[in-house]
């Protein structure tokens, strides 16, 4: 599910692109809500460059790098990270 009108530029973010963000988004959700925020910072940092690097210019690229960078803010809050992580991951061209 993206739902974020980018569908249209879903081909210029290569597959490996989108596996490896949901992927670092994914085990960022659970390493929050496991209560491992240093982990989770980690992912998420690692997931905001990948997408500044990797993604397109545009909509998505920001929603994402938007989530990734929320979701670090609420950290120690695991659920409330887990959430923006769940957010950008779903910004996500769908496979």
């Amino acid at each position: 599910m993206t739902g974020d009108g980018d569908s249209a530029d879903a081909d210029d973010v290569p597959h490996d692109v989108c596996a490896a963000l949901a992927q670092l988004l994914d085990r960022a959700g659970r390493a929050a809500e496991a209560g491992d925020a240093e982990t989770a910072a980690a992912l998420l940092d690692t997931a905001g460059t990948v997408a500044a690097n990797k993604l397109p210019d545009g909509d998505r690229r920001d929603r994402v790098r938007h989530g990734c960078a929320a979701a670090r803010e609420a950290l120690p809050d695991g659920a409330l990270a887990a959430a923006y992580a769940d957010a950008a991951a779903a910004r996500l061209p769908s496979e």
